[in-house]
């Protein structure tokens, strides 16, 4: 981009941001007024003299943290650009427009997307530039050519994610006590919480009593589990829950709430058939399987169409083949997503661990998959995406069933312990688990329930930490309850038949 034009685009900012008392992006324009520099060999001395001027001035205007006089600046620029006048018409043109606060907020938050990826363009170009430099004239001094290319991916990373400004990528959220609004916004956040406001709650009601509420917005979730015992159909019946039994919290203007589900596994098309059991089988409890073979495909789409998006969510299956992607191509599609006018709301990963770790950190057997959820769980944290995602157990977990752990205690056995598939320490990064087992109890399919951790201030019951929850029948998945009596249970009879109230349930 050239020089002249991003001048112009810096003037407009710091006078449209006085206007409204916003100045936030101060620091991301002098780090760009910094990269302007004066070529005398390569360029004219007029244009030389009008970018040296306008930079000058630049500098001063960020000084002013007032209102500035449209006269005052027309006057300044005018001196300032005598030598340049279609660079002070184009100035000009766009200060001189009246805008009122929601127009210059649009305008603001265009060009600091503008003016953030020319600061981004600028650094890559750096970055590989002097790379190519050293690789061609430099190669003797780069003793290991594996660590400066992995050094060089390191410096490029933060650069591909599309920032809207610039800061410290490590840093999620900030608290100035000198900025009451900051404090203000904090306490906000908090009462949403205690107000189920910035919760989704579940179809279950001794899930969302095990996590106080429901699943937080911003959480990263696991749902830790052996091979074959329920994974997909529990994080697919959660994911539906969330569309059904709660509303968009808090969109931005022009933007749609989205459930994002992303499976390395299923087909498509096996997810939406449980999807539609899972729906007709709440409606009807004696559906039969077989009734999906002589319905049409418009109507089973538009039946589940019609069920999950009432409530105002957007959603959105996608199947991706994980030896194709990385972590970066999640992120790529939630910021390809935002683009696109959408706001990620819910991230389901069906299942994170199947992602190649390309471009995480090496080290110590499992280091490579902690990395990869700690990178997808801090920028999915930073813009309060809940994120939940199946993960498998160890086969270490799976020798305490052979060793004689009674399969309906399983998950409380290895609740908090680190049994997940090659890494001992994913748990470090996690804000919330969970752990399910599926078994037969006398000829009956039954799914155990246990809360891990749970990175919350307040604590529960260890009572309420564990459930049990019924299977209705063959290939029928587990009925919600929520507008029912609770139908989770804790304890096994020693004879089914003797107790009346679980001989109902089972």
């Amino acid at each position: 981009m050239d020089f002249r034009v991003v001048l112009s685009k810096i003037v407009t900012f710091i006078y449209r941001s006085r206007q409204i008392g916003v100045y936030d992006h101060d620091d991301l324009l002098r780090t760009i007024l910094e990269k302007v520099k004066i070529e005398t060999s390569q360029q004219p001395q007029l244009l030389n003299n009008s970018i040296s001027n306008l930079k000058t001035y630049s500098l001063e205007l960020l000084e002013i943290k007032e209102s500035i006089p449209i006269e005052y600046l027309k006057q300044r620029l005018t001196i300032v650009l005598d030598k340049d006048p279609n660079l002070l018409k184009a100035i000009l043109d766009a200060v001189e427009v009246t805008l009122e606060e929601p127009a210059i907020k649009r305008t603001l938050t265009s060009l600091v997307k503008l003016l953030s990826n020319y600061y981004k363009e600028s650094n890559v170009i750096e970055l590989v530039s002097k790379a190519a430099y050293d690789l061609k004239f430099n190669r003797s001094k780069i003793t290991n050519i594996n660590d400066y290319v992995r050094d060089l991916m390191t410096q490029l990373e933060p650069l591909s994610l599309n920032m809207t400004k610039i800061k410290d990528p490590a840093l999620i959220n900030e608290v100035d006590f000198e900025v009451q609004d900051n404090l203000r916004n904090a306490f906000e956040e908090v009462k949403n919480i205690n107000n189920n406001l910035a919760i989704f709650k579940t179809g279950w009601q001794g899930l969302n009593t095990m996590l106080q509420g429901g699943v937080r917005r911003g959480e990263f979730v696991t749902i830790g589990a052996l091979q074959h015992k329920y994974k997909t159909g529990f994080s697919l019946s959660l994911f539906m829950q969330i569309a059904m039994h709660n509303k968009p919290f808090a969109v931005p203007a022009n933007k749609k709430p989205l459930l994002l589900r992303i499976s390395f596994e299923d087909s498509i098309v096996n997810n939406l058939q449980f999807m539609y059991i899972y729906l007709r089988s709440h409606e009807d409890k004696n559906f039969n399987i077989k009734e999906i073979d002589s319905i049409s495909n418009e109507k089973l789409s538009s039946y589940i169409v019609e069920k999950l998006t009432s409530n105002g969510f957007y959603i959105k299956l996608l199947r991706v083949d994980p030896s194709q992607w990385t972590y970066l191509n999640v992120i790529n599609k939630i910021i390809e997503l935002e683009a696109n006018g959408y706001e990620v709301q819910l991230l389901m990963l069906d299942y994170i661990t199947l992602l190649p770790t390309t471009g995480c950190v090496t080290g110590p057997v499992g280091s490579d998959r902690k990395d990869l959820i700690r990178r997808i769980r801090n920028f999915c944290s930073s813009k309060n995406i809940t994120v939940i995602t199946p993960i498998q157990l160890s086969s270490e977990a799976k020798q305490l069933i052979r060793n004689g752990v009674p399969e309906h205690q399983f998950v409380n056995e290895i609740a908090e312990k680190g049994y997940y598939d090659g890494s001992r320490s994913i748990d470090q990064d996690l804000d919330l688990e969970l752990f399910i087992h599926l078994f037969n109890h006398n000829k009956k399919k039954i799914l155990s329930v246990r809360r891990g951790k749970h990175r919350v201030p307040t604590v529960i019951d260890e009572s309420d930490k564990y459930m049990m929850l019924p299977f209705p029948g063959l290939n029928i998945p587990i009925q919600e309850d929520i507008n029912a009596e609770d139908s989770s249970f804790k304890v096994l009879p020693r004879n089914v038949a003797n107790s009346n109230i679980l001989s109902e349930i089972l």
